[in-house]
């Protein structure tokens, strides 16, 4: 079932306080709308009635309705009201002059008194409302109202400062490296008085007969002695050459003695200096590699060249030799009476 039940509500009574500032603003505006009119037209026939006249009559007026809203932005400031309420008052006196001057040259003393008295009126409404709403506050009350507007100006004034500060540090940054970018030469540039850079060699690898030799050793011996893990770090060692230093670095002398065998920077003892180096034949290095059994057909040139202690050179033309020592011999078959080899 729907029922309905009726509630109450109270009304507000009608606010003739509204009502009443309502009603003087809009006819405060509408005098004040008039008596702009009548001001403006008024000091443009002093002006000789041009269109540039015209504006120049309406800037007394369009002024002093300036002041007239400064003074409503600081009606909590009394000291500043009171020079707000000044300068709009100067502004009236101009006007109320200049209107004076001109009713009296066209109607006389009477046109002159009554034409200045419509800005009077219309401007004195104002001031009038203004003093009627305007807020009173004790001593104590407008001092906290003063502190409030200080400590909030000061948040302002200091966010204004970091922001011009932000602002001349920017602008000094910049002028410091445009300055330095205008010393630097152009990109692409070369001095040719200067006298080139050569980079410092990096640490150059001894050459292998300033070495000291290795005992000598026969294949098997060698082939038991290497650890398992060199051994299989020799194997999986990729085929390539380690970097050495740049054929075009220049050659420095070893600080031993003048005139040493230069040995690209690297200082290298007496003993190692005059040690010969024995010389291992062919058929140990071939041994050797027989002592490796099947892994010495895994071996790269490097490997091999690691595992013997010999160049490279001489490392691929050994694996090559090995190689083909490996393969099976030809043997010749009869077959009826020809001879074909198998």
């Amino acid at each position: 079932m729907t029922r309905t039940r009726r509630v109450a509500v109270p009304v507000l009574p009608r606010d003739w306080d509204a009502l009443a500032v309502r009603g003087v603003v809009g006819l405060v505006l509408a005098l004040t709308l008039v008596s702009i009119t009548w001001s403006t037209v008024s000091i443009a026939h002093l002006l000789d009635g041009t269109w540039t006249a015209y504006l120049a009559g309406g800037v007394f007026d369009l002024a002093w309705c300036a002041a007239l809203g400064m003074a409503y932005l600081v009606r909590f400031r009394p000291d500043r009201r009171t020079v707000v309420d000044r300068v709009g008052w100067a502004l009236l006196a101009v006007t109320v002059t200049a209107i004076g001057i001109e009713g009296h040259r066209t109607g006389g003393l009477a046109m002159a008194c009554i034409g200045a008295s419509v800005s009077i009126a219309a401007k004195a409404l104002w001031w009038t409302f203004g003093h009627a709403t305007r807020p009173e506050l004790t001593a104590d009350d407008a001092q906290w109202v003063a502190a409030q507007i200080s400590a909030a100006s000061a948040q302002l004034a200091v966010a204004s400062v970091r922001r011009q500060v932000a602002r001349a540090q920017d602008r000094a940054a910049a002028e410091l490296l445009a300055m330095e970018a205008s010393r630097r030469p152009p990109h692409g540039t070369v001095n040719v008085h200067a006298t080139p850079s050569i980079p410092a060699a990096p640490a150059a690898i001894p050459a292998p007969d300033m070495l000291p030799a290795p005992a000598v050793t026969t294949a098997p011996e060698m082939a038991l002695r290497l650890p398992e893990k060199t051994l299989v770090a020799a194997l999986d060692a990729p085929d390539r050459a380690a970097e050495r230093t740049a054929p075009d670095q220049p050659k420095q002398l070893s600080p031993g003695r003048p005139g040493a065998r230069p040995n690209r920077g690297v200082t290298v003892p007496p003993a190692a200096r005059d040690t010969t180096a024995p010389t291992r034949s062919d058929s140990d290095l071939l041994d050797a590699l027989d002592a490796l059994g099947e892994a010495a057909g895994g071996l790269s040139i490097r490997a091999a060249a690691t595992h013997l202690c010999v160049g490279q050179v001489r490392a691929k033309r050994l694996l090559t030799e090995h190689a083909a020592r490996r393969q099976a011999p030809l043997s010749l078959v009869h077959d009826g009476d020809r001879e074909v080899s198998a």
